[in-house]
C-alpha cells in the first residue's frame, strides 16, 4: 500500500505536466492561426478618425504575426482628418495590423491628393512616417504631362511628392 501512495503524487505530477504542455502547445497554435476571409475591410484609425481604409476581395490573416495577406486590394489613406491623402489599387498586399504599414504589389496604380496618378510594380506605405514610396520604375501622370522615374516619395501629411532616380518626360505624339 505504501508503494501505491508514493506513486500517485508522481503520476499526478506527470499528468499535470502533460496537461500543461498540451495546453501551452494549443495556446501557441491558437496564437499563430491562419484565417481566410472573403470581402475583408480593414479600418485603421488614429485619434478617433479613420485614416487607413483597406478593402480586399480575399485575405489570409496570420494572427500570430499580426499580418494580413490581401488579394485584389483597394486602399485609401487620409492625410489628416477628413482630408484625402492617396489611394492604391493592386493585385496583392501585405498589411501589418499592428502598425498599419503595408506593401502593395502587382499592377499597382494609384492617385495622390491633387490628382497625380502613378503606376509601379510595388509601393510601400510607412504609416508612422506618413510616407508612400517605391524605388521601382514608375510612370507619373498629372495635369502637366507624364513622367518616368526610378521611384518616388510622397509625404502624405505635407502633400509633397518627389520623383526619384533619373526622371524623364514622356512625350506623346
Amino acid at each position: 500500500m505504501k508503494g501505491r501512495c508514493a506513486r500517485r503524487p508522481f503520476a499526478w505530477g506527470l499528468a499535470l505536466q502533460v496537461a500543461a504542455t498540451l495546453f501551452l502547445a494549443a495556446a501557441a497554435a491558437a496564437q499563430s492561426a491562419l484565417l481566410d476571409v472573403e470581402g475583408m475591410t480593414f479600418v485603421g484609425s488614429r485619434d478617433g478618425a479613420d485614416d487607413v481604409l483597406v478593402r480586399a476581395e480575399t485575405a489570409r490573416f496570420d494572427t500570430g504575426e499580426e499580418l494580413a495577406f490581401l488579394y485584389t486590394v483597394h486602399a485609401t489613406v487620409a492625410a489628416s482628418e477628413g482630408q484625402f491623402g492617396f489611394e492604391v489599387h493592386c493585385d496583392s498586399s501585405e498589411l501589418d495590423l499592428s502598425s498599419n504599414d503595408f506593401i502593395a504589389r502587382g499592377n499597382v496604380r494609384g492617385r495622390t491628393d491633387g490628382g497625380r496618378r502613378f503606376v509601379a510594380d510595388w509601393v510601400r506605405y510607412d504609416h508612422a512616417e506618413g510616407l508612400l514610396f517605391t524605388d521601382a520604375p514608375v510612370l507619373i501622370t498629372d495635369s502637366a504631362g507624364s513622367y518616368r522615374g526610378g521611384g518616388f516619395q510622397y509625404q502624405v501629411r505635407e502633400r509633397r511628392f518627389r520623383l526619384m532616380g533619373g526622371a524623364s518626360v514622356v512625350q506623346e505624339p
